[in-house]
């Protein structure tokens, strides 16, 4: 879903802009995500984000001042709900895509963590056979299958390429848009190593071991926090609600109460989905970063 998203906004970037122009004015109000945007790798402009905010927003309460307007016509509804929906949903449509690049900017650094291990290790494969950094990474970019990683290669390969630059400028511009912490520190220490003249051979091979042993430590503490988080699941949802169900039949058995049956809907239809919710973000909190 955030893929598919990214791309649309993509694709309608230089639409927006050429229909509404810039709307940067609407940074004043929700505030200015061209941070954000550099980090999240969607490819637009605030310019252009910002004209997309302006023509979805506008699109959106204009259909939803619509169907309120219908409704007006067949069931009677109060005229002003028509103004109040529309400047409801500018409002919320507007929030929405402002903080979109900061959502994307978080799948942005879980990505570029997770492939950053096997990324060293490639290349450390590489310069063994004797390649040149600039060379590795475009070796890298042409195989390289997860699109957020894909990216980033290629916004190093064609500052090279393109405008000139040399290795150690490009990795320092890709280093700034990185949202990753474990990236940015292998960027950081590559360019590092470039400029300091070492041999990047030497460089690669010890810092894919030490990206391994890293992950080997992560992956043994996801492993304890999902066993707690285990084990709180079989607790939380299964043998405290038998036990209070339990409980109120036989409470019930003795002496009906409507204050029984409250309790036994509060538990059914209030604590177990409210707990449900609690141990999704708790397995969110677990997630890998």
């Amino acid at each position: 879903m955030v893929f598919e998203l990214g791309s649309v906004i993509d694709s309608m970037a230089s639409f927006a802009l050429s229909r509404v122009g810039p709307k940067r004015w609407l940074f004043m109000i929700f505030g200015d995500p061209t941070e954000a945007l550099k980090k999240s790798w969607l490819g637009v402009t605030s310019d252009e984000y910002s004209a997309i905010m302006f023509m979805t927003s506008i699109v959106s309460s204009a259909l939803v001042a619509d169907a309120i307007a219908a409704l007006f016509l067949f069931r009677r509804v109060p005229w002003y709900y028509v103004p109040l929906g529309f400047v409801l949903t500018f409002f919320l449509s507007n929030l929405i895509i402002r903080y979109y690049p900061a959502f994307l900017q978080s799948e942005v650094s879980t990505s570029l963590s997770m492939r950053l291990p096997y990324i060293v290790i490639e290349m450390a494969a590489l310069a063994d056979t004797g390649m040149t950094a600039e060379k590795i990474f475009e070796s890298i970019m042409t195989l390289e299958q997860d699109k957020y990683m894909r990216k980033v290669l290629n916004f190093i390969v064609r500052n090279i390429k393109v405008f000139g630059m040399d290795i150690a400028q490009s990795i320092d511009e890709a280093l700034r848009r990185s949202p990753s912490r474990e990236f940015a520190e292998f960027m950081l220490a590559l360019r590092g190593a470039l400029l300091s003249g070492s041999e990047i051979r030497s460089f690669l091979s010890e810092y894919s071991r030490k990206v391994m042993i890293d992950k080997k430590i992560n992956l043994r503490y996801l492993i304890e926090r999902l066993n707690v988080i285990s084990e709180a699941f079989t607790t939380i949802f299964v043998v405290f609600p038998a036990i209070m169900i339990i409980m109120i039949l036989l409470f019930t058995m003795v002496k009906y109460s409507a204050t029984y049956l409250l309790f036994f809907l509060v538990i059914i239809y209030g604590m177990i989905p409210l707990l449900g919710i609690v141990f999704l973000l708790l397995i969110e909190a677990a997630r890998p970063r």
